[in-house]
């Protein structure tokens, strides 16, 4: 028994880093682009989401163990925010961004 619950903590304490690892990369990735952008594509405002990916980063870091097990919901509900903004906020702000436009020009001369 004492054999799985070795395996067991360290599969959440895997997971935990994993999701700190994605909250941080949607919260940093956030600060990268202008409030326009996200108001152009009508996905809130700049503010809106990093004060979301914010606090879903300290639940993360709280998270981690030895205190994960208390938390594990919350941690869960700020892990959704990061992927809601990876998965549907970045991939269209990042294709309006002038920045990328100007990238992917010189990527196909």
């Amino acid at each position: 028994m004492e054999i799985i619950a070795g395996v067991q903590q360290m599969v959440f304490l895997a997971l935990s880093v994993a999701a700190f690892g994605l909250q941080l990369w949607a919260f940093i990735d956030c600060l990268r682009y202008k409030d326009e952008n996200y108001r152009a594509v009508d996905k809130q405002s700049k503010k809106f989401w990093v004060i979301l990916l914010g606090v879903g980063l300290a639940l993360a870091l709280i998270a981690l163990p030895p205190m994960g097990m208390r938390i594990i919901f919350l941690n869960l509900i700020a892990l959704v925010a990061g992927i809601v903004y990876l998965t549907d906020v970045r991939p269209k702000i990042k294709a309006i961004d002038p920045r990328n436009r100007k990238q992917n020009r010189n990527h196909w001369r």
